[in-house]
Formats: structure tokens, sequence, C-alpha cells
């Protein structure tokens, strides 16, 4: 059997058993054509690779790739899916992958902005439409922590205006509401007299030309914005998200309310944010007590 379709395929069914996102299969997809083109240089094909063939890869991915280990962890995972996928349809006789271990990873905590910070960001001067665009990215990232796919698929038609919320398409397909303030509602009408007497475009956020705004647009905005600011730390839209989450918890909000709000499905995924608030917690009595201060002296 040729190989090409056996990737093409796998993915096909994985998009219409799980609901997976275009970003996840599209990860997939990559992941699987490394791990192709890496059995290929050893002369073997996917369908015939061994155990000690995969262990040679996830060597790669660490010796010669330097990989994280968060995405060596995906890619073998990935891999033994698919794999799982082929011993289940008869195409193999054994999963190569099945006894290679996933390392957890440590638990790195979340880069997040200060509360100085945000308002630095939020604060920058606005006017022409890519400007205005800009800052209604990082003002609705910021008040409804949503994560950047499900803010680039906004619709106008998704924002309830009255109740300052909008209704999102999470990981899934699972909806749920995000709330933005006063000060972003007038930010984003303003936003859409200048889009309107331009454009056309159904989704609220949209490039300079019309069409919905591209990730890779995202990128390099997040990129400027940081070297504007000066900033040394981490600056994406995931950081913004994180930044949500933990001012949330700072400020008293209930971890089941904020697991919600982010479109957690499990609480321990939430938890995370928990462990910023109590970084910080330690960091500010090390700093402020005279016995932690006392022992630093010496």
């Amino acid at each position: 059997m040729h190989e090409e379709p056996l990737i093409a395929t796998f993915l096909q069914t994985q998009k219409s058993l799980r609901n997976l996102s275009d970003h996840t299969l599209l990860a997939y997809e990559r992941d699987l054509l490394q791990l192709q083109a890496y059995f290929a240089s050893l002369g073997v094909s996917l369908l015939h690779s061994t155990r000690e063939d995969a262990r040679m890869f996830v060597r790669h991915l660490v010796k010669d790739k330097q990989y994280a280990q968060a995405s060596i962890n995906r890619k073998i995972s990935c891999a033994r899916v698919f794999y799982s996928s082929l011993l289940k349809n008869e195409l193999i006789a054994s999963n190569p992958f099945s006894l290679i271990a996933v390392h957890r990873r440590q638990d790195r905590l979340p880069s997040v902005l200060t509360a100085a910070e945000v308002a630095s960001l939020l604060s920058l001067p606005y006017a022409d439409f890519p400007s205005t665009r800009d800052m209604v990215v990082f003002t609705l990232l910021y008040d409804t922590g949503c994560r950047i796919s499900e803010l680039l698929s906004i619709k106008e038609k998704d924002i309830e205006w009255e109740e300052r919320r909008i209704r999102v398409v999470g990981k899934g397909n699972k909806e749920r509401y995000v709330f933005f303030t006063e000060r972003c509602k007038v930010l984003m009408t303003y936003y859409l007299q200048l889009k309107r007497e331009r454009f056309s475009c159904p989704e609220l956020l949209c490039s300079n030309k019309g069409k919905q705004l591209p990730m890779s647009t995202v990128g390099s905005m997040f990129a400027v914005y940081r070297r504007r600011l000066g900033w040394q730390k981490p600056f994406t839209p995931h950081v913004l998200r994180h930044t949500y989450a933990t001012h949330l918890l700072d400020n008293g909000a209930d971890i089941r309310l904020v697991q919600e709000l982010l479109g957690h499905q499990s609480i321990s995924t939430t938890q995370i944010y928990t462990h910023v608030s109590q970084e910080r917690l330690a960091r500010v009595y090390a700093c402020s007590h005279p016995h932690g201060r006392k022992q630093d002296e010496h």
C-alpha cells in the first residue's frame, strides 16, 4: 500500500470521530510528515517500522532537534494514535510506539503580565483602522480570556451588546459565553465604524484587506508591540489568556467559575493558575516579611 493516503485517511478519520479543530489537525499532519521523513531517511516505511525505529525517532527529537518536552510528548502521542489506527485496520502487526514512554514535563508556570503592564498595553494610542483593530485584539483577549482561535472565529452576529457578552465555540465545538467591559464595548463600537466604512467581512476581526484576520498576522502584531513596549518577557495571545485567569484568581474569583470562563473541560487544567498565585504569595512573603529579608541579608 502506498504511504501517501495513510496520513490523509488517518486525519480524515480523526476529524470525523473526534471533531478536532483545523489547528490540531494541522499539528498532527506536521508531526506525521516529520515522522515519515525520518523513517524514510532510515530506509524504513511507516508500515514496516519497528520499536527500535520508534526509539531512534524519539532520540532524534531529543538530541538532534532539541525539542521541548511538551513538543516531544505531543509527537509521541500523535504517532501512538496513528499506529493504533493502522493496527485496528490490520495494516500492521504491532504498534511500534506502544512502549514509548511519554515523560511528564516539569510544571512550568505560565508567563503572565502584571496589572501595570496590562495598563501600559491597553493605554497605547490608536487612531487608524490597523491600530484600532490591534487594540481590540489585545483588549478582548484580556477581557474574555479567549483562545486566539476562538477570537479569530467570532462573527459580528455573535456579539450581544446589551449583555456585553460573546458566544464563542471552543474545543470540541463546545459553546460558551465570554464577557467584556464597557470600555471594550466603546472601543469595539469605534472599531466597527472604521471597519464597516471599508469592508463587509462577517468576522469581527479582519485584515487590512478585508479578509478574516490570519494567525500569521497576529503573531507579527504581538512581536511588534512587544518591541514597542520594550518587554523582555514572552508576549503572545496565550500570555494574555494566562494573565486573564491569574488576575481573576488573584482578585478572589472561584476556580470553578474561572474553569467555565476559560472553557476548560477539566478543573486540573485550571489549577496551574493557582500555582502562579501561590508563587506570587511566596515572593511577596520573601520580600516583605522581616525574617524573610534578614535571611537573605546574611
